[in-house]
C-alpha cells in the first residue's frame, strides 16, 4: 500500500477554494485511485464513470486540475506532487531484496548442531509412533492391511491418547463376544474409532437371531414347495380333463 500526499494548505489552494464538494471529493479519489494503481495521474474514461457520480467531471477540468486526453483524463502535475509508478517498483525491488538478504543471512547462522538436534527429535518421535504401533498390531485380532492400519494410527494417536487406543484393542481382542468372521478390519477399525465401543452383545442373542432368520428361510422355502406342487397337480388335472384329438388326426401327426 502507498500514501498519496496532501499539503495542508490544500483546501486554500486558488485552483481547489472554488471547487464544489462533490468536485473536491471527485479530485482526492481520483488522486487515490491513480496512486493505489500506479498510473502515475493517467484515469481512464470508465474509472471516471464510476467515480464522478455529482458530474463534476466539467468543473475539474476548467479548473485546470485534470486535462482531457485520449481515452479519459491526466491529473495536473500528478508526478510532481505524488510518488511515480518507477519510484514505487524501486522501492518495492529494494525491500524485496532486503528481505532475500536477510532470510539468506537467517538460513546461515543456523548451527549444524541445532540442525542436529532437529533430526534427532524428529527421529525419536518416529521411533516412538513405531513402537506404539508395534503394540497395537501385536495385540489387534485380525493382521490385514497393515500399512493402511499404521497410517491411520498415526493419524488418529495426534488427537487421542494412544495408550487409550492400545487397551481398547486389548478389549476387542478379550472380547468373548466377538467372532473372527465379523473382526473389523485394523484400518476400520481404528477410522471408525471403535475404542470408544461398548462390549458387543452376546453371542446368545445372535443364535437366536440366527435361528429366528433360520426358520423363516425354511417355512418360506416350504411354502414355495408347496405352490410349485399345487401348480403341478393343476396342470395334471387340465391334461386329464382335455378330449383327445380323434384318432384320423392322431395318425395324420404321426404320419408328418
Amino acid at each position: 500500500m502507498t500514501w498519496i500526499k496532501l499539503d495542508d494548505t490544500l483546501p486554500n489552494n486558488p485552483k481547489i477554494l472554488p471547487l464544489s464538494d462533490k468536485a473536491f471529493r471527485l479530485y482526492i479519489e481520483g488522486l487515490c485511485y491513480a496512486n493505489q494503481y500506479l498510473t502515475d495521474g493517467f484515469l481512464a474514461q470508465a474509472v471516471i464513470n464510476r467515480l464522478d457520480n455529482g458530474n463534476a467531471y466539467q468543473e475539474l477540468v476548467d479548473a485546470g486540475l485534470w486535462i482531457t486526453v485520449e481515452a479519459g483524463a491526466q491529473i495536473h502535475d500528478y508526478c510532481e506532487h505524488q510518488t511515480s509508478r518507477k519510484t514505487v517498483e524501486e522501492k518495492r525491488e529494494q525491500v524485496r531484496n532486503r528481505v532475500t538478504r536477510y532470510r539468506e543471512k537467517s538460513n546461515a547462522d543456523v548451527t549444524p548442531s541445532e540442525t542436529e538436534t532437529e533430526t534427532e527429535t524428529e527421529t525419536e518421535t518416529d521411533k516412538r509412533k513405531k513402537d506404539l504401533f508395534d503394540q497395537f498390531w501385536a495385540i489387534y485380532p485380525l493382521k490385514i492391511g497393515k500399512e493402511k492400519a499404521r497410517k491411520s494410527f498415526n493419524t488418529r494417536i495426534k488427537e487421542t491418547d494412544p495408550e487409550v487406543i492400545i487397551r481398547g484393542a486389548q478389549r476387542y481382542l478379550s472380547d468373548p463376544n466377538r467372532t473372527k468372521t465379523f473382526t473389523a478390519y485394523p484400518a476400520t477399525w481404528l477410522n471408525g474409532h471403535r475404542w470408544l465401543d461398548e462390549a458387543l452383545p452376546p453371542l446368545d442373542a445372535s443364535a437366536e437371531i440366527q435361528q429366528k432368520k433360520l426358520q423363516e428361510a425354511r417355512s418360506k422355502t416350504d411354502k414355495e414347495r408347496e405352490e410349485a406342487a399345487e401348480w403341478f397337480r393343476q396342470q395334471e388335472e387340465q391334461r386329464l380333463r382335455a378330449v383327445p384329438p380323434p384318432a384320423e388326426l392322431r395318425n395324420l401327426f404321426k404320419k408328418s
